[in-house]
């Protein structure tokens, strides 16, 4: 998976996408590296907000 890729997937976790649904949206990628993508994202952003908040930029 390329730093593109990678990318994208998280933007989706961002978004408040479950694992399941990732799965489903990137089949091309192992679930191995969909699921590390979306661990890695949801400790640094735990780590960084100090909540399990989802903030949401709309415009």
């Amino acid at each position: 998976m390329n730093t593109r890729d990678k990318q994208t997937v998280e933007t989706y976790v961002g978004t408040g996408m479950d694992l399941d649904t990732l799965y489903t949206c990137f089949s091309d990628f192992s679930r191995e590296e969909v699921a590390e993508i979306y661990h890695n994202y949801k400790t640094a952003y735990s780590m960084e907000a100090g909540t399990n908040s989802m903030s949401i930029n709309c415009s």
